[in-house]
């Protein structure tokens, strides 16, 4: 009975992840709302797109390393399409793949956005945890990621 349920300390620990999970991201939409007007899967996209050299993905590795499906990413790049924030466009070697390339305007509102962010990310998680956590918490969140969606780790920087 007792490996059919989840029960102590991987109960408990499974309650702290979803609580994360589910708090975190609400407390990062709501920044980011108020300060932006976008949430958090938007900013997360041109934010990638703001990290290549040339600015541009093909839409399926945006959707890898954005974290959100292929359909979810064709309506969150919409929207930014109409704010002026991304461009897409066909691949010029491949007809059949889409390009999503970041505007000046998109570039621009990621380099007045990202100090913000990152002294929010600061403030709701970092602050809150030593040196060796972070590495811990590092190395819990690719050992979990990996299985799952190797495509996303692999499109990481290294640390």
């Amino acid at each position: 009975m007792g490996e059919d349920l989840l029960v102590g300390r991987e109960a408990r620990t499974w309650s702290l992840l979803l609580g994360v999970m589910m708090w975190l991201p609400a407390e990062l939409d709501a920044y980011l709302e108020r300060v932006v007007g976008v949430s958090h899967a938007e900013y997360q996209v041109v934010r990638w797109l703001s990290a290549g050299e040339d600015r541009e993905l093909h839409m399926t590795r945006l959707a890898a390393t954005a974290n959100v499906t292929p359909s979810h990413l064709s309506r969150i790049v919409a929207r930014l399409e109409r704010r002026g924030w991304i461009e897409r466009s066909p691949d010029p070697d491949d007809a059949r793949r889409t390009l999503a390339r970041l505007t000046p305007d998109g570039a621009a509102t990621v380099a007045a956005c990202e100090p913000g962010y990152a002294a929010e990310v600061r403030r709701l998680v970092f602050a809150h945890l030593q040196r060796d956590q972070v590495d811990q918490l590092a190395d819990i969140a690719e050992a979990v990621l990996t299985p799952l969606r190797p495509d996303c780790v692999a499109a990481l920087p290294g640390p």
